[in-house]
């Protein structure tokens, strides 16, 4: 399966998804104008993937699958397709899949912070906060 990747824009995240060593990453600012066009291919390539990689898998071969997210800012709108995306990743994990995910965060943005502890207290999985020190 080929890799994902979306440049970021003034409006959009960067996107990488790369299959052949199950990291997918998320990362910068998203607030697009078209915000179900933007992420619907995500989910939709997530999806694919289910099918066409962790399908595959035998119950001695599961896989370690990593999510990176390293939002600066994102919309009410962007947060429901997060939502989307983060509930693909727990039924990855309801596959057997070992599931990671990083939240990564400015240390001094309280705000981004603490919608990740929300977000991970209302899907019920842990994250691994990952404070980012400026001009690092």
């Amino acid at each position: 399966m080929e890799p994902l990747y979306i440049e970021p824009s003034e409006f959009t995240p960067r996107v990488f998804f790369d299959p052949e060593n199950s990291v997918f990453d998320i990362s910068g600012f998203s607030r697009p104008e078209n915000t179900v066009g933007f992420y619907k291919p995500l989910i939709k390539w997530l999806e694919d993937y289910d099918e066409n990689v962790l399908a595959k898998n035998t119950n001695f071969n599961k896989s370690n699958l990593v999510l990176n997210l390293k939002l600066t800012y994102f919309n009410s709108a962007s947060s429901k397709f997060l939502m989307d995306i983060l509930m693909v990743f727990m039924r990855f994990h309801s596959k057997g899949n070992a599931v990671e995910i990083n939240w990564y965060y400015d240390e001094d943005d309280d705000e981004i912070f603490e919608s990740g502890e929300e977000i991970s207290e209302m899907i019920n999985f842990p994250f691994n906060f990952i404070p980012i020190t400026p001009n690092s």
